[in-house]
Protein backbone atom coordinates (compact mmCIF):
# COMPACT_ATOMS: atom_id res chain seq x y z
CA UNK A 1 0.00 0.00 0.00
CA UNK A 2 1.03 3.64 -0.87
CA UNK A 3 1.73 6.10 2.06
CA UNK A 4 -0.12 9.15 1.57
CA UNK A 5 2.21 12.31 1.28
CA UNK A 6 1.29 14.62 3.47
CA UNK A 7 0.79 18.73 2.77
CA UNK A 8 4.19 20.46 4.10
CA UNK A 9 3.57 22.35 7.19
CA UNK A 10 4.25 26.59 6.73
CA UNK A 11 7.43 25.93 8.32
CA UNK A 12 8.21 23.22 5.37
CA UNK A 13 6.79 25.55 2.91
CA UNK A 14 6.22 29.01 3.76
CA UNK A 15 3.52 31.05 2.82
CA UNK A 16 3.91 32.36 -0.79
CA UNK A 17 3.91 31.70 -5.01
CA UNK A 18 5.32 28.49 -4.20
CA UNK A 19 3.31 26.91 -1.38
CA UNK A 20 -0.25 28.25 -3.43
CA UNK A 21 1.07 26.56 -6.89
CA UNK A 22 1.60 23.14 -4.25
CA UNK A 23 -1.79 23.87 -2.75
CA UNK A 24 -3.09 23.83 -6.04
CA UNK A 25 -1.71 20.96 -8.04
CA UNK A 26 -2.50 19.19 -4.96
CA UNK A 27 -6.31 19.67 -5.55
CA UNK A 28 -5.84 17.62 -8.47
CA UNK A 29 -3.70 15.22 -6.84
CA UNK A 30 -6.69 14.44 -4.26
CA UNK A 31 -9.14 14.28 -7.11
CA UNK A 32 -7.22 11.39 -8.71
CA UNK A 33 -7.30 9.58 -5.22
CA UNK A 34 -3.68 9.97 -4.29
CA UNK A 35 -2.86 7.01 -6.75
CA UNK A 36 1.25 5.78 -6.45
CA UNK A 37 3.70 8.32 -7.82
CA UNK A 38 4.72 5.76 -9.96
CA UNK A 39 1.70 5.16 -11.96
CA UNK A 40 1.59 8.88 -12.93
CA UNK A 41 5.17 8.37 -13.91
CA UNK A 42 3.89 5.63 -16.09
CA UNK A 43 0.85 6.90 -17.41
CA UNK A 44 2.90 10.16 -18.50
CA UNK A 45 4.96 8.07 -20.50
CA UNK A 46 2.17 5.44 -22.14
CA UNK A 47 -0.33 8.74 -22.45
CA UNK A 48 -1.43 8.79 -26.42
CA UNK A 49 -0.71 12.51 -26.50
CA UNK A 50 3.19 12.88 -27.52
CA UNK A 51 2.70 16.52 -26.08
CA UNK A 52 2.57 14.55 -22.99
CA UNK A 53 4.36 10.99 -23.53
CA UNK A 54 7.47 12.74 -24.60
CA UNK A 55 7.82 14.63 -20.79
CA UNK A 56 9.98 12.52 -18.22
CA UNK A 57 8.52 12.24 -14.83
CA UNK A 58 9.87 10.23 -12.35
CA UNK A 59 8.00 9.19 -9.29
CA UNK A 60 10.62 10.89 -7.12
CA UNK A 61 10.36 14.33 -9.34
CA UNK A 62 6.63 13.69 -9.05
CA UNK A 63 6.38 13.47 -5.15
CA UNK A 64 8.90 16.80 -5.22
CA UNK A 65 6.66 18.86 -7.21
CA UNK A 66 3.54 17.60 -4.88
CA UNK A 67 5.66 18.71 -1.52
CA UNK A 68 7.27 21.73 -2.91
CA UNK A 69 10.61 20.27 -2.84
CA UNK A 70 11.08 21.64 -6.15
CA UNK A 71 9.83 23.91 -9.01
CA UNK A 72 9.91 22.82 -12.01
CA UNK A 73 10.88 25.14 -14.76
CA UNK A 74 9.48 23.44 -17.32
CA UNK A 75 6.30 24.10 -18.40
CA UNK A 76 5.42 20.91 -20.17
CA UNK A 77 6.39 18.48 -17.09
CA UNK A 78 4.10 20.75 -14.84
CA UNK A 79 1.12 20.35 -17.77
CA UNK A 80 1.60 16.40 -17.69
CA UNK A 81 1.64 15.98 -14.42
CA UNK A 82 -0.97 18.27 -14.08
CA UNK A 83 -2.83 16.71 -17.49
CA UNK A 84 -2.80 13.21 -15.82
CA UNK A 85 -3.94 13.91 -12.06
CA UNK A 86 -7.00 15.50 -14.14
CA UNK A 87 -7.72 12.50 -16.31
CA UNK A 88 -7.34 10.14 -13.51
CA UNK A 89 -9.79 12.55 -11.16
CA UNK A 90 -12.58 13.12 -14.00
CA UNK A 91 -11.99 16.26 -13.86
CA UNK A 92 -12.03 18.36 -17.53
CA UNK A 93 -8.26 20.78 -17.56
CA UNK A 94 -10.02 23.42 -19.75
CA UNK A 95 -13.46 23.95 -17.66
CA UNK A 96 -13.45 26.83 -15.68
CA UNK A 97 -11.49 27.03 -12.65
CA UNK A 98 -14.50 29.08 -10.79
CA UNK A 99 -18.11 28.43 -10.28
CA UNK A 100 -20.13 31.47 -10.68
CA UNK A 101 -20.15 32.06 -6.56
CA UNK A 102 -16.28 32.05 -6.24
CA UNK A 103 -14.99 34.39 -9.00
CA UNK A 104 -17.46 35.15 -11.48
CA UNK A 105 -14.87 38.33 -12.68
CA UNK A 106 -12.47 35.82 -13.84
CA UNK A 107 -13.06 33.40 -16.53
CA UNK A 108 -9.91 30.80 -15.86
CA UNK A 109 -9.88 27.30 -16.86
CA UNK A 110 -8.27 24.74 -14.98
CA UNK A 111 -5.04 24.45 -16.28
CA UNK A 112 -4.71 28.56 -16.73
CA UNK A 113 -5.02 29.16 -13.17
CA UNK A 114 -2.95 26.13 -12.53
CA UNK A 115 -0.33 28.02 -14.89
CA UNK A 116 -0.51 31.38 -13.57
CA UNK A 117 0.14 30.07 -10.43
CA UNK A 118 3.53 28.10 -11.52
CA UNK A 119 4.66 31.11 -13.42
CA UNK A 120 4.48 33.45 -10.80
CA UNK A 121 6.11 30.94 -8.14
CA UNK A 122 9.10 30.61 -11.20
CA UNK A 123 8.94 34.20 -11.69
CA UNK A 124 9.42 35.21 -7.78
CA UNK A 125 12.21 32.44 -7.26
CA UNK A 126 14.29 33.20 -10.22
CA UNK A 127 17.03 33.93 -8.63
CA UNK A 128 16.47 31.88 -5.45
CA UNK A 129 19.32 29.34 -4.34
CA UNK A 130 16.95 25.77 -4.40
CA UNK A 131 14.43 25.51 -1.45
CA UNK A 132 14.63 24.76 1.06
CA UNK A 133 17.54 26.35 1.78
CA UNK A 134 19.98 24.74 4.03
CA UNK A 135 21.99 25.58 6.98
CA UNK A 136 25.22 26.37 6.62
CA UNK A 137 27.47 23.91 7.98
CA UNK A 138 29.18 24.20 11.49
CA UNK A 139 32.73 24.96 11.34
CA UNK A 140 35.21 22.37 11.97
CA UNK A 141 37.48 22.47 14.78
CA UNK A 142 40.62 23.43 13.76
CA UNK A 143 43.25 20.21 13.93
CA UNK A 144 46.23 22.72 15.14
CA UNK A 145 46.14 23.75 18.65
CA UNK A 146 44.93 27.95 18.82
CA UNK A 147 48.03 30.29 19.05
CA UNK A 148 46.88 33.41 20.67
CA UNK A 149 47.56 36.95 18.66
CA UNK A 150 50.38 38.86 20.61
CA UNK A 151 48.86 41.58 19.34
Amino acid sequence: MARTIPMPSKNELPEGPRREFVQELRRYYRAAGRPPLRRISQEIERHTDPDISKVTASAETVRRMITGKVLPVERDRVRSVFIVFCELGGIDPEASRWTEYDRYEEVETNWQYVERLWDTALEEEADAPPFPRPAPPEPAPSARPRQDDPW
